[in-house]
């Protein structure tokens, strides 16, 4: 099936198609695999791939003979010639307008299961459980992957942290039920059963981990299939939730409490989504609180210290300071301490009080 525009404005799609031309180059498995499904390209080497290839690339997945073509199609809509009821429907969606979303699906009901040039379904695309409870009501496949294999809409709920989208949709399906899965939705029965009698992970546990971003803007990332990994990814995923229970079990399983997944560790994800009781339990078993990582596209080397400040968390502020937290850090993209993401991010009064912490 076709993917269907989410954007009408060609400076949109340009950036996302340049870094999939980049990736693809970089020998990133997601980029090459979009290249590898159109026949033209199939011969086409992909360290030679280029934005051209790239813009043609994504015409054919939207089912236009040539990029020429998909850009005449973005003119006429923007130019109010033509109406495209997908672009709003994908943004009411993440709008979470329940009665657009409603209208837009009484209109034209195959919407509920078109993937838009994000790469991403509406079930994707939701932030709030009443809207995942609309869509699957009308008729949503949550076993739909997009991006990687096991990039379910559950999956993709999980790693950005939004806990009760990801029950909705798992009372309906948990595809694909490996142990992400079990740890984000905080099921420590669930992360019993995936090891065996001898205590290995099994095969269905450490399966389908190939998807691990929930917008195309992120960063590339690889997983393995070290045990080692995919404890740790979980117990990640489980911080991100704020899901104690399961980051226990899985740390009783041998998680590491500083472990990396996406260039990420679980302080740095409980921080992200203010998860303060995950944060205190974390720095209790001895988290590093100035341990770096990457977050999304914009975050890169930042310590935890950098998210809170930029979202102006005092409360973890003020258990990363107790904890040994340095002021003084700065993150590898933009060299910048936690003063100064503070007051980018428009939290002036804080960033006063951190600069003088860092005196």
């Amino acid at each position: 099936m076709p993917l269907r525009l989410y954007s009408h404005e060609i400076a949109f799609h340009t950036p996302y198609l340049a870094m999939l031309a980049r990736e693809a180059a970089d020998g990133f498995a997601e980029a090459r695999e979009r290249f590898s499904r159109i026949p033209r390209f199939e011969a086409l080497d992909p360290v030679r791939a280029t934005l051209i290839e790239a813009l043609e690339v994504s015409a054919a997945e939207h089912g236009f003979a040539d990029w020429r073509e998909m850009e005449l199609r973005l003119r006429t809509i923007q130019s109010g010639q033509v109406d495209e009821r997908s672009i709003d429907f994908f943004h009411k969606v993440e709008g979470g307008d329940l009665a657009a979303v409603a209208a837009h699906l009484d209109a034209e009901p195959e919407l509920v299961n078109a993937v838009a040039s994000t790469q991403k379904s509406a079930l994707h695309s939701v932030g709030s459980a009443a809207m995942a409870e609309l869509l699957l009501e009308r008729g949503a496949d949550p076993r739909i992957e997009t991006m990687l294999p096991g990039g379910t809409a559950l999956m993709h709920a999980t790693i950005w942290g939004w806990p009760d989208v990801a029950r909705i949709i798992a009372a309906q399906d948990r595809a694909p039920g490996n142990l992400r899965v079990a740890a984000g939705l905080n099921d420590v029965d669930g992360i019993d059963d995936a090891f065996d009698a001898t205590g290995a992970l099994t095969a269905a546990a450490r399966a389908s981990r190939a998807y691990y971003r929930p917008n195309y803007g992120w960063f590339p990332w690889a997983s393995s299939d070290d045990d080692q990994e995919v404890l740790d990814e979980a117990l990640v995923l489980a911080a991100t939730n704020g899901h104690l229970e399961a980051a226990k079990a899985l740390v009783r399983r041998g998680a590491q409490i500083d472990g990396r997944a996406y260039e990420a560790t679980p302080l740095l994800r409980a921080t992200f989504r203010n998860r303060i009781e995950m944060v205190d339990w974390l720095l209790d078993q001895g988290a590093d609180p100035n341990g770096t990582g990457w977050l999304g596209g914009h975050a890169k080397g930042v310590t935890a210290f950098h998210l809170a400040a930029s979202d102006g968390l005092v409360e973890i502020i003020e258990r990363l300071r107790r904890a040994g937290a340095d002021p003084r850090a700065t993150d590898d993209l933009y060299n910048s301490t936690p003063a100064g993401w503070a007051r980018f991010h428009g939290h002036p009064e804080l960033a006063e009080e951190l600069a003088k912490m860092a005196e």
